[in-house]
């Protein structure tokens, strides 16, 4: 199993996802960084809320277009259920 990490927004009154962005492997280290991930979780496998400037800044890195005023944002894992090599 594979773990991809996301950009998710969430609406503010129903608490239900709004949008969720892709966060390509290689801009993940920056958004470790950007959302303050711990050393005690060097996988990014917990929830990181985000303020509206993080958000912001990790939407910019990953050329997404959010709206920071009507949703709450966090960097997120998530399993992918996409078959890699060592499951085949």
């Amino acid at each position: 199993m594979r773990v991809i990490h996301r950009l998710v927004g969430y609406d503010r009154q129903s608490d239900r996802m709004k949008m969720r962005f892709d966060i390509p492997k290689e801009h993940l280290s920056d958004a470790k960084k950007l959302a303050h991930v711990p050393d005690d979780d060097p996988d990014a496998s917990w929830s990181y809320p985000l303020t509206k400037a993080q958000a912001r800044r990790l939407a910019a890195l990953i050329d997404a277009r959010l709206d920071p005023d009507h949703a709450e944002y966090f960097l997120e894992a998530f399993a992918d259920p996409a078959p890699t090599v060592s499951d085949r």
